[in-house]
This record gives C-alpha cells, sequence and structure tokens, in this order.
C-alpha cells in the first residue's frame, strides 16, 4: 500500500511546531480549533488505514459513505484504541480535542479559549502530556494561555499520529479458509453410449 503524503512530515516535533506556529497565528480561534482538530482526525485516518488491510478501492468504504463505520471522528479514536495503536490517556485526549472541536463548531454566537467549558478542556488535555512544561523552547512558540496550550497540545499529538502511520506494519489479508481450497468439478458420465 502506498502512503498518501499530501503534507509534509518534519522528522522533529519542533520542526512540526514551528509549521504549525507559521499557519495558526494567522487564524482566528475558531479557524485554529477547527483546522487543528481535521489535522488531528485526518492523521488518525491515515493512521488507521496504514494498519488495516489494504483496500483495492479509491473510496475506502469504513471511512466513505453514509453507512461508514469510522467516518466520525469519534469512530476513528475508538477504534485506534480497541485495535491497540493508541494508549487509554492518549484516546482520552484525542476526545478532548474532538469536544473542545465541537464546542467552536456548534456554538454559532460565540465561542473562545476564555469560556469555561473551553478553558477547562484545554487545561485537561494541556495537564494530560504536560507537553508546555517539558518544552519550554516549543512552548515559546505559541502564544500563551489556553489557545496557545490547545495548539502545543495538537502539535505533538498530530506529530506523533504521523510518525505512528510511517512505522506501522499493516495487517495482512486473511488466509484463504479451507473450505475454498477444494474445487468441485462436474463429474460428466461418459458410460452412456449414443
Amino acid at each position: 500500500m502506498t502512503k498518501n503524503k499530501k503534507e509534509p512530515t518534519p522528522t522533529s516535533v519542533e520542526a512540526w511546531a514551528t509549521m504549525l506556529h507559521k499557519e495558526f497565528s494567522k487564524e482566528s480561534d475558531r479557524a485554529s480549533v477547527i483546522i487543528a482538530a481535521t489535522m488531528i482526525e485526518n492523521a488518525l485516518e491515515t493512521l488507521l488505514k496504514s494498519f488495516l488491510v489494504p483496500t483495492d478501492s479509491a473510496d475506502d468504504s469504513l471511512f466513505v459513505g453514509a453507512y461508514a463505520p469510522l467516518s466520525s471522528f469519534s469512530a476513528k479514536i475508538d477504534m485506534a484504541y480497541r485495535v491497540g495503536l493508541i494508549s487509554s490517556r492518549f484516546c482520552r485526549d484525542l476526545h478532548l480535542v474532538r469536544r473542545i472541536r465541537n464546542d467552536f463548531a456548534h456554538n454559532v454566537m460565540s465561542c473562545s479559549f476564555g469560556d469555561a467549558p473551553v478553558r477547562s478542556r484545554v487545561l485537561e488535555l494541556s495537564r494530560s502530556s504536560d507537553m508546555a512544561q517539558r518544552n519550554p523552547h516549543i512552548r515559546a512558540l505559541f502564544d500563551s494561555g489556553p489557545r496557545g496550550d490547545f495548539l502545543i497540545s495538537v502539535e505533538w499529538m498530530h506529530w506523533h499520529l504521523r510518525s505512528l502511520a510511517e512505522d506501522v506494519k499493516s495487517l495482512n489479508p486473511g488466509a484463504l479458509e479451507w473450505g475454498y481450497h477444494w474445487t468441485h468439478t462436474p463429474k460428466t458420465d461418459t458410460s452412456k453410449k449414443e
């Protein structure tokens, strides 16, 4: 299976953080959250597609279509956890990103990092990995406060998912079941003479 690599994959968290900082510094809070969550969801889908048995179809029916079981962000997160690609903690944090995205996407009137529910989720996300505290040189690239805490958290999560997708070995297709090894050839009766 060839991997579809539309986005560059920097070799370090620092390079990834620098690239994301440049991109997100131009965006509103709402746009930053929605774009960051979309990037995470796409990276998660790439990881799953890299791991699962490859499909011959360009449109993978697990991910695309009205009845696709892995079309939602939530389903992708849960599947990645259930097949052992991510830890329970990373799964929980991905769900936090999804909830923050939903806060911004569904609150039409206004939503900001200053809102109590968003601020609380971002704090929980930030404390989970403590990435900002452990990497002050990366933290310095992003705004202080909840917006910066969110972006630094999602940048390392995105980088990690992309790294996993590059390193994961895909499952092999199942072996042909024993019943298919038997071929049935109808016998013709040659004893009758005309």
